[in-house]
C-alpha cells in the first residue's frame, strides 16, 4: 500500500494587497512575528496579526473583511497582538485579543461587525493565551455549572501570563454605557479568593469604571503556553512552559489534577478534547501537545490522557457534562518526528500546525430518550498536522494525521504506535502528505490548518457487513485549508478505496503491471471479491 497524499484544488488564493502590506509592515521588527489561523465554528474567517495589526479574511476567497491598526499609549512604543481568540455574544461575533505595550498588557474585545474595540482592560504582564467560558451571565439554567462567584459576572474569561496567572476576567457584557478603547483601557480589580459579597463588590467596581477578576493561580515565574476549557468535563485545562499540566474544576474553582508529561519540561502547547463512543466507565480523553515550535528543538510529542469520572449526564441546559473527576493518567503517547512516519532523513525539527477535534452525532430511533440525552459521538476524530524538517532537506515534508478514538479501543488501546510498526496498516492512526500542497505555496510559510468537518465521510463498503478495511481511519475523505502568511489554498484528502478507485479509472488495462498493481491495490483496501482473494494477479482478465 502506497502512501496516502493531498490533492490540491485550488491556486495560492492571495490576500489583497493592503493585507499584505499591513502585515508585513512589522516584520523586520524582532518581536513581531506573524501568526494566524483559522476561527472555529461556521463563521469561515481567518485571523492574521503581526505587530500592531490585525487583519480578519474570508477562508473561502482570502478576501479582506475586517482590518484594525492597534494604538499605542506612547508614540515611541507600538504594542503587539500576542494572543487571539473568536468570541461570540448577543447575536455578535468578535475576536478577544492580548495585546502587549512596554512592561503590561490588555485584553480587548473586538467587533468584527464595526471593526472596533468595545473593550479593554489592563491585566499584568505579557498575555499569553485566552479562553473564553461563557458570553452570557446571571443566576440561569444556562450558568449552574459554574460557580456561584462567576454567575454574577456577565461574560467569563480566562487569560494567562507569561509568568503564571491564571484569571477569570468579567467582561461586564451587560453594560456598555462607556465604551471603552486599547487608549482607554479600564484596570483590573483582582480577588484571590471568592467573597460572598460578590454582588456588592461587583457593583462597587463597575461604577468605578474596573473590571472584576478571580486569580485562580497567581505568578509563579513559569510561564502559561496552553489554556483550554473543557466543557463536556466543566475544567480548564492549563499547560506551562515546563511541561507540567493543571486541571481546574470550574464549579468549585478548585484544582482536581498537578502532574508533568512524560515528555519532561517541554512547553504544552495546545489541548484538544475527544469523548468515545459509549465508554461504561464514564471515560473521556485529553490529548496535550508538548513542542518547543519555533525554538530549537525537534521535538513535537502527543500525550493522550484519560479521564475518569464518576458520572456521566444531561446537564439542565441540555448538555452532555462529565461530574466527579476519579483518576486522570496517559494512556498514549507519539512522538511526530519518530521513524513511524516516511521521513527522508534523520529530523532536526519539528513544528505544530493545528489539531482539531471532529464529532459525528447520529440519532438512534430504536434506543430510549433517556439515552439520547446523553448520546455519545458515534464518529470521534482528532485531527493533527505538523511539519518535520530533515538533515539536509530544503523544504520541510508536511503531514496531516487521523486519530480516530474508537478505533483505538478496538485494538485494545496500545500505548503507542513504534518504529517497525507499519503506519499503513494502522487501525487508529492514518497519516497524509501534504508536500504537493506545499508545492503551490510558493516557499510561504504555512500557518494553520484545518478540515472542514461537513466533508468528512467514509467510503462506503460494497458488502454486508462491510471488510475490516472500511472501518480504519484511511478509509475517510475529507476536505481541507491551509492558512499561510499571503494568501489561502484549498486541497482534499482521499482515503485509501476512494484513490484506488481513481487508479484504476487511470490504470491501462492492456498493461500487465496495471493489473498486477490493480489487484494489490484492492486486496489490500478491503475492494477486492473474497472469490479473486487468493488468485495469482498474472492469471486475471482485464474484465476480472
Amino acid at each position: 500500500m502506497r502512501d496516502l497524499a493531498a490533492q490540491v484544488t485550488s491556486s495560492l488564493l492571495r490576500f489583497p494587497a493592503v493585507t499584505v502590506e499591513a502585515l508585513g509592515e512589522d516584520e523586520v521588527t524582532l518581536d513581531s512575528v506573524l501568526h494566524g489561523k483559522f476561527t472555529a465554528g461556521r463563521s469561515v474567517l481567518a485571523w492574521l496579526a503581526c505587530g500592531p495589526h490585525l487583519e480578519v479574511v474570508h477562508a473561502a476567497t482570502g478576501e479582506r473583511f475586517s482590518a484594525y491598526r492597534f494604538s499605542g499609549v506612547t508614540d515611541h512604543l507600538q504594542p503587539s497582538v500576542t494572543a487571539v481568540r473568536e468570541f461570540g455574544w448577543l447575536k455578535r461575533s468578535g475576536l478577544l485579543v492580548g495585546l502587549q505595550e512596554d512592561e503590561s498588557s490588555m485584553l480587548c474585545l473586538y467587533d468584527l461587525g464595526i471593526s472596533r474595540v468595545i473593550k479593554a482592560v489592563v491585566i499584568p504582564n505579557r498575555i499569553t493565551a485566552i479562553e473564553p467560558l461563557v458570553s452570557y451571565g446571571g443566576a440561569s439554567t444556562s450558568t449552574q455549572h459554574l460557580h456561584q462567584s462567576l454567575r454574577w459576572f456577565f461574560g467569563v474569561v480566562a487569560v494567562v501570563t507569561d509568568v503564571g496567572h491564571v484569571l477569570l476576567v468579567d467582561l461586564c457584557l451587560d453594560d456598555f454605557s462607556c465604551t471603552q478603547t486599547e487608549l482607554e483601557a479600564s484596570d483590573l480589580e483582582v480577588v484571590n479568593k471568592c467573597p460572598s459579597d460578590i454582588p456588592r463588590l461587583r457593583e462597587g467596581v463597575t461604577q468605578q469604571g474596573r473590571h472584576l477578576c478571580l486569580q485562580l493561580c497567581s505568578s509563579t515565574g513559569t510561564g502559561v503556553s496552553a489554556l483550554h476549557f473543557i466543557s463536556r468535563t466543566n475544567q480548564l485545562a492549563v499547560g506551562f512552559t515546563d511541561g507540567f499540566l493543571q486541571l481546574w474544576n470550574m464549579k468549585t474553582l478548585k484544582k482536581e489534577y498537578h502532574s508533568q508529561l512524560e515528555g519532561g519540561r517541554v512547553p504544552v502547547y495546545a489541548f484538544n478534547f475527544q469523548e468515545p463512543e459509549n465508554d461504561p466507565r464514564n471515560c473521556c480523553y485529553l490529548w496535550a501537545v508538548q513542542s518547543a515550535q519555533d525554538l530549537e528543538g525537534d521535538v513535537v510529542s502527543l500525550h493522550l490522557l484519560q479521564l475518569a469520572f464518576g458520572e456521566r449526564k444531561c446537564s439542565a441546559s441540555g448538555k452532555i457534562i462529565y461530574e466527579g473527576l476519579e483518576y486522570c493518567e496517559e494512556r498514549y503517547s507519539q512522538d511526530l518526528s519518530g521513524g513511524v512516519f516516511p521521513l527522508r532523513a534523520q529530523a532536526t525539527h519539528t513544528r505544530l500546525l493545528s489539531c482539531q477535534t471532529i464529532e459525528k452525532f447520529r440519532h438512534h430511533p430504536d434506543r430510549e430518550d433517556s439515552v439520547n440525552e446523553v448520546a455519545s459521538p458515534d464518529t470521534s476524530v482528532s485531527v493533527f498536522s505538523w511539519q518535520v524538517k530533515s538533515y539536509g532537506q530544503g523544504q520541510p515534508s508536511t503531514f496531516i494525521g487521523l486519530f480516530d478514538i474508537n478505533r483505538w479501543y478496538h485494538a485494545q488501546m496500545p500505548d503507542s504506535l513504534r518504529a517497525g510498526e507499519s503506519l499503513q496498516n494502522c487501525p487508529y492512526l492514518a497519516v497524509w502528505s501534504l508536500d504537493s500542497v506545499v508545492e503551490v505555496t510558493q516557499s510561504c510559510p504555512l500557518l494553520d490548518v484545518v478540515v472542514h468537518e461537513r466533508s468528512l465521510s467514509r467510503a462506503l463498503p460494497h458488502t454486508c457487513p462491510p471488510p475490516e478495511q472500511f472501518y480504519n481511519p484511511n478509509t475517510y475523505n475529507f476536505e481541507a485549508s491551509c492558512l499561510l502568511n499571503a494568501g489561502i489554498v484549498h486541497f482534499t484528502c482521499s482515503g485509501y478505496q476512494k484513490e484506488t478507485l481513481s487508479y484504476l479509472k487511470k490504470a491501462v488495462p492492456s498493461l500487465s503491471d496495471g493489473i498486477s498493481n490493480g489487484y494489490s491495490r484492492c486486496l489490500m483496501s478491503g475492494l477486492l471479491s473474497s472469490r479473486l482473494a487468493d488468485v495469482q494477479p498474472s492469471s486475471l482478465t482485464e474484465v476480472e
